[in-house]
């Protein structure tokens, strides 16, 4: 009788038995398009490295390398598996630093064009790689410690302005905040152990701001989530809050 061989594709993240199969396809498909968020500093240290250098070149390299390093940190780190809502800000910011260090480096906006360019399709490669990877339908995502970011729902501040909330949550924590600005900052903001959560259900709001909010509950106290779609946003913290007590995970 043949051995027969099974090939185990490693994951970055942790995966549960029952997804495992989907997330090694998911991730195989995910990751050439994950070469996004090294597409603008690849770009700007050769146009850097080729280019002549303008008077501004120390203050140019400093730029430059800040903006490099950003997304390459973010990518090495593996930060991205946590804060998925991140990526195409990333490369598009670390893009905006690199051209200006380029800028400033070669005092030649001509050459500034290809890191914009290459920042540009670097974004549109890693939104396809969150399309592919991060996938919520069905619910598959739960069986994975990869971070999931709620839609974001308008509210209404202390002081009367109209600020996005938002919550997220990856294979530890679960946090939530109303976005800053710096007229109206936070109204609230938290975080909690996904380990002390024993349940979770949708409801209306008891006060402000009123309409549908993600009930979290713990031994000690409910939470009430502000977010976008929260029916869905509940189901998929549900299904991972359970699956985080099974044995099956690697």
């Amino acid at each position: 009788m043949g051995l027969e061989v099974v090939r185990v594709l490693r994951l970055p993240f942790g995966v549960h038995d029952e997804v495992r199969v989907e997330f090694e396809r998911r991730w195989s498909r995910a990751r050439p398009f994950m070469l996004g968020f090294l597409a603008p500093p690849a770009v700007s240290l050769v146009v850097a490295l080729v280019a002549p250098w303008s008077g501004a070149a120390p203050l140019g390299w400093a730029v430059l390398v800040i903006g490099v390093a950003v997304p390459v940190w973010f990518l090495v780190r593996r930060t991205y598996l946590h804060r998925t809502g991140w990526w195409a800000g990333v490369v598009v910011y670390g893009g905006v630093v690199q051209a200006i260090g380029v800028g400033l480096l070669t005092a030649s906006p001509l050459l500034v064009v290809p890191t914009v360019v290459a920042a540009a399709v670097g974004a549109l490669l890693v939104v396809r790689a969150k399309t592919v990877l991060l996938d919520e339908v069905g619910c598959a995502i739960a069986g994975t410690t990869l971070g999931v970011r709620s839609a974001s729902r308008q509210v209404r501040s202390a002081t009367g302005h109209l600020v996005p909330a938002h919550a997220a949550f990856d294979g530890e924590w679960l946090r939530w905040h109303v976005s800053t600005a710096p007229s109206h900052p936070d109204t609230f903001g938290g975080e909690l152990p996904l380990a002390e959560i024993t349940d979770v259900w949708v409801a209306e709001a008891g006060g402000e701001p009123g309409g549908p909010v993600v009930v979290v509950h713990t031994h000690e106290r409910n939470v009430e989530l502000v977010v976008g779609h929260p029916h869905d946003f509940a189901a998929v913290l549900d299904r991972r809050v359970r699956l985080l007590g099974q044995a099956g995970w690697s």
